[in-house]
């Protein structure tokens, strides 16, 4: 342990200030301090002034070997060889090395991102940079590096789940499209199984007429038939009389046979070749919708307005299928059902399951409100028509400009809707168990708009609002379409 101390004492002392390394060529200065000659023409270079780069002294440019130091530092250079290197291993040259000046790579400028050599250090290219040892540049940038791991880990584990919620939603998706798929194709093959029925009923009924008048006809052609017989024996008698010769036996009971002959053929009763088309086709699309519309799944409801639910100034039709805006009604009972804020009148039967759908007319109105409400909604305060408050709505508002909108009342940002025309008839379908409330144009069944996931953990009730009058205009009543 002494010796390699002592080594490493005398290696110390046997290395050049510039690079750190053991002499090469050693020289001496006017100071008296040593370096390589290569390192100190270098940096005398680089910096312009024959200063040593040790104790700042001015020196003359005269560069002094130092033989005696040249061959200390061979010896102790074979000896490091000899210990570091193993036998039949040669060290590795040139990866640490400055290509420039062949020097050590003993720093690290953070500007330019490269390793430099002292030198370089001292030049211009790196005067102002921010340069630090390489070994601290190595402990920075592990530091770094391990943190940018952690970084990079964290997001691959995000981007694992975002894939794996990806996947779910694919399987989803296609597992709701498939069921979506089967309940397509049963309510079709329910409508096209009645229509086959239909069709072969009315089939079965022309059929069966048919039958009936065949079977006529085919009994008063086998009548007329056997007649026709009867009339050629009768005929062919006639010939023989006239064919026999004159006596007067041939008048015997003559006019009882030629009475006889005259009244031979009894004619059957005329039957009518009119088929009823009226009764088959007619208006046949018409009759057999009519028809359909008991299947229907669900059927248009008939649904009834409850006057007790008015706003005062709201006048429900005696039939309560109509709902408008007049004067104010001050003797109505107020009443814990009753709105007393806004326009708003609720149907009169409430809803806890199935399907259901119903059309409103909304004409040439220029705001309305319509859709479901929960059956506890507040009626005397301040509300949203919003999901949050037990609201699910569409609504078309006046706006400042004289136009209107159509919005969907959800409880993010307005949710605007652009139907390709103003509808005039408006169709609200509700699937309580699904929690769905969707609205339609009821002339085309062109799709409006759609909340899905309604959470309903009560009776919902249909929803009017014929909104006020305002500036004149919005007279027209709200109409519950009556199902045929």
């Amino acid at each position: 342990m002494a010796e390699a101390s002592a080594l490493e004492e005398l290696q110390s002392e046997l290395t050049c200030p510039v690079c750190l390394e053991l002499f090469r060529d050693p020289v001496i200065l006017d100071c008296g301090h040593h370096f390589c000659k290569v390192c100190i023409i270098q940096c005398w270079e680089a910096i312009e002034v024959s200063n040593c780069p040790k104790c700042r002294k001015s020196c003359e440019r005269k560069l002094r070997p130092n033989s005696l130091l040249c061959n200390v530092v061979e010896s102790v250079r074979k000896a490091r060889t000899a210990d570091a290197v193993p036998a039949g291993h040669w060290p590795r040259m040139g990866l640490d090395m400055c290509e420039e000046h062949e020097e050590k790579l003993k720093l690290y400028c953070e500007d330019d991102q490269l390793p430099i050599c002292l030198v370089c250090g001292m030049s211009r290219d790196h005067k102002n940079h921010n340069v630090i040892p390489i070994n601290e540049a190595f402990e920075n940038y592990k530091d770094k590096l391990s943190i940018a791991l952690e970084r990079v880990e964290v997001q691959t584990e995000e981007a694992t789940r975002f894939r794996a919620q990806t996947n779910e939603k694919i399987l989803l998706i296609k597992e709701r499209a498939g069921d979506q798929e089967e309940l397509v194709t049963a309510e079709f093959v329910r409508l096209r199984e009645f229509l086959q029925e239909e069709e072969e009923r009315i089939k079965e009924k022309l059929q069966k007429q048919k039958e009936e008048k065949l079977h006529q006809l085919e009994e008063a052609l086998t009548q007329t038939t056997e007649q026709i017989s009867r009339l050629e024996n009768t005929a062919e008698q006639l010939r023989l009389k006239l064919r026999e010769e004159e006596n007067p036996e041939q008048l015997k009971g003559i006019k009882d046979f030629i009475g006889g002959a005259e009244s031979l053929f009894d004619c059957p009763p005329e039957v009518d070749v009119t088929l009823h088309s009226a009764e088959f086709l007619g208006p046949l699309q018409y009759r057999t919708w009519r028809k359909m519309s008991s299947i229907f799944q669900p059927a248009v409801s008939g649904v009834r307005l409850d006057p007790d639910t008015a706003y005062p100034c709201l006048w429900v039709s005696p039939c309560r299928t109509r709902v408008q805006v007049g004067k104010l009604q001050p003797n109505l009972p107020n009443n814990p059902e009753r709105f007393t804020r806004y326009n708003i009148v609720l149907g009169a039967e409430a809803f806890s399951s199935g399907r259901h759908y119903w059309e409103v007319e909304v004409g040439s109105k220029t705001a309305w409100g319509l859709g479901v409400v929960l059956a506890s909604v507040n009626r005397k305060e301040e509300i949203s028509l919003c999901p949050e408050d037990g609201f699910w709505t569409l609504v078309l508002r006046d706006k400042c400009d004289g136009s209107s909108e159509y919005e969907a009342c959800t409880d993010a940002e307005e949710n605007l809707i652009h139907p390709a025309k103003p509808p005039r008839r408006v169709g609200i379908y509700l699937d309580y168990n699904h929690g769905e409330v969707a609205f339609y144009d009821a002339a085309d069944m062109s799709h409006l708009f759609t909340f899905y996931d309604a959470n309903f953990k009560e009776p919902v009730y249909p929803y009017f609002n014929p909104w006020p009058i305002i500036n004149g205009h919005n007279l027209e009543p709200l109409t519950v379409v009556t199902p045929y």
